[in-house]
């Protein structure tokens, strides 16, 4: 029979059966069913219930610890084998303790983990002969569900920033997730807003315009000169006239 035992379990000893009852109160305010006294608080018993006669209120986190030590002392059982020792080991059984690594002929025995399972399942004991026992019609799995949070859906083939177009602005473009405006070209276009004028604006200081610099000057009155007069203007400060009319050639 797979069982849970604690610390105050004894290891050596033969002990007789002094009493027996269906239900028990047990440390912890919780119940046995089907405890047979081994001796003094010693008992053989069922996985506690927290509510006494509530075959639908069973600690099934307990139950998923049967076959390791799990208990204060006495020896935890399935309902089914608790109920066989009560029923069939009469007042005056002798009960022996021993210690040993080697688990028997038969073998270690394993119970049924069922903390997996939906409530009207796991408040009961699987092994629990009662006809109410929702696992005798148990057609499973209903298991819960524990994974109720959904991850995060991760992208396993990101694409490169670096090639990523923006359609919205040709004029920006995105580098390792930041968005750069390209550029503005600075060079001035050959093309002018009047095809008149070809000229940077004349070196009012009196020096010699750039060679690049190619104007056609203005008279007083702003007309603009013959068409066939391209003239470089080469001021000097030494034959700045006083009449304003006078342009020097």
């Amino acid at each position: 029979m797979v069982c849970s035992t604690g610390e105050a379990t004894p290891t050596s000893g033969v002990y007789k059966i002094p009493a027996r009852w269906e239900w028990l109160r047990l440390q912890g305010y919780v119940w046995g069913h089907y405890s047979t006294q081994i001796k003094g608080n010693i008992l053989f018993h069922s996985v506690p219930y927290l509510r006494k006669g509530e075959l639908d209120s069973l600690e099934y986190w307990e139950y998923d610890k049967l076959g390791t030590a799990a208990s204060a002392g006495c020896v935890r059982l399935t309902v089914q084998d608790a109920k066989w020792i009560y029923d069939n080991c009469k007042n005056g059984t002798k009960v022996e303790f021993y210690s040993s690594s080697n688990p028997g002929p038969l073998g270690k025995p394993l119970a049924k983990k069922i903390s997996s399972y939906e409530d009207y399942l796991r408040n009961w004991d699987p092994t629990d002969p009662n006809s109410n026992n929702p696992w005798k019609n148990y057609k499973g799995p209903q298991k819960i569900d524990t994974n109720t949070t959904k991850k995060p859906e991760t992208n396993n083939n990101p694409t490169n920033n670096n090639d990523k177009k923006d359609d919205t602005n040709k004029n920006e473009i995105t580098s390792g997730g930041s968005t750069i405006k390209k550029p503005t070209n600075t060079t001035t276009t050959d093309k002018t807003t009047n095809k008149n004028e070809v000229s940077n604006p004349t070196n009012t200081a009196g020096g010699t315009t750039s060679k690049n610099e190619i104007s056609k000057p203005t008279n007083n009155t702003g007309a603009i000169t013959s068409k066939n007069e391209i003239i470089n203007t080469i001021t000097q400060k030494t034959e700045l006239s006083t009449n304003k009319n006078t342009v020097a050639k």
